[in-house]
């Protein structure tokens, strides 16, 4: 990747001296960005732009060339791709447009791309795409004309070059600079998962932002991230469930393309953003310390502001602890009308020295409790509070270096006064309190967390009898599927069942309840009857042999009726599980991240609450944690209407078991356990149904 952004020499591939030509604004962009390498333009028409020679074809070049950059035509990007090719240039920007993102019928360009690529190991970005920017190195590729912007050390890249564009105005309106630029196009060779471990190692960068609409290569993505200790902050688009397939269990109808992303974001520490105005938020509180805790100390102008942000500080997790009575004393000494309560959060409403200010400021950084500030104030010209005297960053900038906490600031006010004191200004400044506190909870997570969770190590559990597992699973052949089977693999695989029998006629049912034990439940067999319930194929607390023939030939007829067709087997007559949580594990392959785990409330109801949560296998220690209480009936884990708390222990071996089964066993598509009884603490847990789908 080095020699992308490295180049020695740049070959411009599109150019000619018209003054609409838009490679002429790659040529000019060079030159401006005082890029100090050869600069070889490259035009069929051949003559001059900008004093350089116009060479008609790229192989006329006599020396060699580091980095090609073409926009032309997109069906003549392979001819010229091949040039490059026998020119020995193996690093390429494509910027033309007009390959897949204009129908199918265009993929033909782009695999002609891919081969002559693999042939002649050539690494590339785009096409369309926007090519890349290097700051530290004078290379601007945008075939629309640039001006110099801040630098900094945010890297930046985006799918969608017009996104990017406006990340880089947005990021210089507010005086945070970039150093490195991409736009991604269609990534049909490299991608984000490529460029992670590049900014990792470039000393330039110090935090990633990414606008993605789809992560195709999950698993690439999230081992990249993994090996990256620097934040990264993404805003992925292209939510929406619209085209998601359309499974037959549970978990897989629930875990569509964008939640399986959301966990996995999770999973590896990265910061998901909501909108574009969050990206200039999230990269630029890095500029503050490391936040070591989760107690804030909270400043605000007004009343209004302080109950905005103590809401907001519940929902993040934040703590408030209050002030001491050393810091009360003190600030009360300054109050003008007495009206001020001195509580956390503090209103200043009537203190409107700012030198008193940076006074409470310093004051609150001092207080051991605290392990960061969130200083929110309305900036206004008519009242005294601006005194050109007293200039309150210098200040702020200097207890940083005494005190390293970090100082969420935010300011509002006139736009023109606030945009002409980010332009002068180093220090960070938020343009809202509650964005400067989402920004704010972004670092705490990225210090708190993010390495904990890129160093964890997935368990595999071993005691598994893998031979056992194996046969069933050939027995169901490809695209079979395991229903009352499905309970013998995961025996297998070392999670506690509940007991079944098959049986064929009435009075089977009624022995294989007696040798049970009353009271059992009875479910209709049939490998044709998925989901039994909605066939009335399901009996529960059968309490006498009467009982259970009535019910046997009841749910025969009935699923005979609901499912015309169906084989049927007779019943599975199982014993009544002990009362306990019902919930619900379950695994699915995902297209683009493999095999996700799934966790959540179980019973009939599962697809109407859609309580699930979701984590990329294989899974560790704090993957499964997050499994239990990311739910929103996680509380239910708990002590709950009168039951002890459920054994989480427990919960957790069957979600590291179900993670292994389908890491070791990839054929299988889809797993649902539901429901999965889990019992008090100590007690362990046992699976009453299940079913699996092969590939």
């Amino acid at each position: 990747m080095r020699k992308i952004f490295y180049p020695e020499s740049i070959a411009v591939i599109g150019v000619s001296e018209s003054h609409d030509n838009f490679g002429r604004n790659i040529v000019k962009n060079l030159l401006d960005f005082q890029y100090q390498g050869r600069i070889y333009p490259v035009g069929n028409k051949g003559g001059s732009v900008f004093g350089l020679k116009i060479y008609k074809s790229v192989e006329d070049i006599s020396g060699a060339v580091g980095l090609a950059v073409m926009l032309i035509p997109s069906r003549a990007v392979p001819e010229q791709f091949e040039a490059c090719a026998r020119k020995g240039i193996k690093r390429v920007c494509i910027s033309s447009g007009g390959f897949s993102e204009f129908g199918g019928e265009r993929k033909e360009l782009e695999q002609r791309l891919i081969d002559v690529a693999r042939e002649n190991d050539i690494r590339f970005i785009g096409p369309n795409c926007l090519a890349i920017i290097n700051q530290d190195h004078g290379v601007c590729l945008p075939f629309v004309r640039m001006s110099r912007f801040p630098v900094g050390n945010v890297s930046l890249m985006t799918q969608s070059g017009g996104v990017g564009l406006s990340f880089i105005y947005m990021f210089a309106a507010q005086n945070l600079g970039i150093n490195k630029y991409v736009s991604l196009g269609n990534k049909l060779n490299i991608g984000e998962q490529d460029l992670i471990p590049f900014l990792e190692s470039d000393d330039c960068t110090g935090v990633i932002g990414m606008y993605l609409e789809e992560i195709d290569k999950g698993r690439e993505f999230m081992e990249a991230v993994r090996g990256c200790r620097k934040p990264i902050v993404v805003l992925k688009s292209n939510t929406t469930a619209t085209g998601a397939r359309v499974a037959a269990s549970h978990t897989a109808a629930i875990a569509n393309d964008d939640r399986v992303v959301d966990a996995a974001l999770k999973q590896v520490g990265v910061a998901r953003i909501e909108n574009m105005h969050d990206m200039t938020a999230a990269c630029k509180i890095f500029k503050m310390p490391p936040m070591k805790g989760n107690r804030v100390a909270i400043l605000t102008p007004t009343g209004g502001y302080a109950v905005i942000l103590a809401d907001m500080c519940e929902k993040y997790g934040f703590e408030i602890p209050p002030f001491s009575k050393d810091f009360v004393d003190d600030v009360s000494k300054h109050v003008r009308a007495g009206v001020i309560r001195l509580t956390n959060p503090l209103d200043l409403g009537d203190m409107f020295d700012l030198q008193m200010v940076a006074h409470t400021v310093v004051r609150a950084m001092q207080e051991p409790q605290f392990d960061a500030l969130i200083l929110s104030w309305i900036f206004m010209r008519d009242t005294g509070l601006t005194s050109d005297s007293v200039n309150i960053f210098p200040i702020l900038d200097s207890m940083l270096k005494r005190i390293p906490k970090p100082i969420a600031l935010s300011l509002v006010g006139s736009p023109s006064d606030i945009s002409q004191i980010q332009k002068t200004t180093d220090f960070p400044i938020f343009s809202s309190p509650e964005g400067s506190l989402r920004a704010l909870s972004i670092l705490r997570n990225h210090h708190s967390s993010a390495g904990e969770l890129r160093a964890q190590i997935p368990i595999i559990k071993e005691d598994i009898d893998k031979e056992s597992i194996e046969r069933a699973l050939d027995a169901a052949g490809e695209g079979g599927q395991l229903g009352v089977e499905a309970l013998d693999v995961l025996q297998a695989c070392g999670i506690p069942t509940v007991p079944v029998k098959l049986a064929a006629t009435a009075e089977e049912a009624v022995v294989a309840a007696s040798e049970m034990g009353y009271p059992v439940a009875m479910k209709i067999a049939s490998k044709d009857i998925l989901h039994k319930t909605d066939s009335g194929g399901v009996k529960l607390n059968i309490s006498s042999d009467k009982e259970c023939r009535a019910a046997f030939e009841e749910m025969m007829k009935s699923a005979a009726e609901k499912v015309p067709g169906a084989a049927l087997s007779g019943v599975h007559v199982q014993k009544m599980a002990a009362q306990g949580r019902e919930m619900i594990v379950g695994a699915t392959l995902n297209e683009s991240f493999g095999h996700v785990v799934t966790f959540g409330v179980g019973g009939v109801a599962v697809e109407a609450l859609g309580d699930i949560s979701i984590r990329v296998a294989p899974i560790g220690p704090l993957d499964a944690s997050a499994l239990l209480d990311e739910i929103k009936a996680s509380r239910m884990l708990g002590a709950f209407r009168g039951m002890p708390p459920a054994d989480r222990d427990a919960l957790k071996d069957v979600l590291y078991r179900v993670s292994t089964l389908v890491t070791k066993f990839p054929r299988i598509k889809e797993l649902d356990i539901n429901p999965l009884i889990a019992y008090e603490e100590g007690k362990g847990c046992a699976a009453v149904d299940a079913r699996i789908i092969l590939r």
